[in-house]
């Protein structure tokens, strides 16, 4: 295990105003249960120079509740792109919320 901040690509959705995204048991993602993360999305416009970026801080949370993981099926609408079993729900319980906005 490394010693220090992984940075991974996850596909999100905000459910409940949580970020969950879907990861597979033993993956990097998976291993911030009850860890310190940080989460930023970005949507950049080269042709209009614009652009914001949000970055969350709080814990990952490995999500055990089967209600839960119920709901996250019926409500996430973004789905994992990496191939392979994504079974295990992730949630990142937020302490702190920043961004920005580019405009030109």
């Amino acid at each position: 295990m490394s010693s220090g901040p992984e940075i991974v690509p996850v596909n999100y959705s905000v459910v409940d105003g949580a970020i969950v995204f879907r990861t597979a048991t033993g993956a990097t993602p998976a291993l911030a249960d009850g860890r310190q993360v940080a989460f930023e999305v970005d949507r950049i416009d080269d042709a209009f120079s614009e652009g914001w970026s949000v970055l969350v801080h709080g814990v990952g949370r490995v999500v055990l509740n089967p209600r839960q993981q119920r709901r996250y099926d019926e409500e996430a609408h973004s789905k994992p792109w990496a191939g392979g079993l994504r079974e295990r729900w992730m949630r990142i319980d937020s302490d702190r919320v920043t961004g920005r906005r580019i405009t030109v």
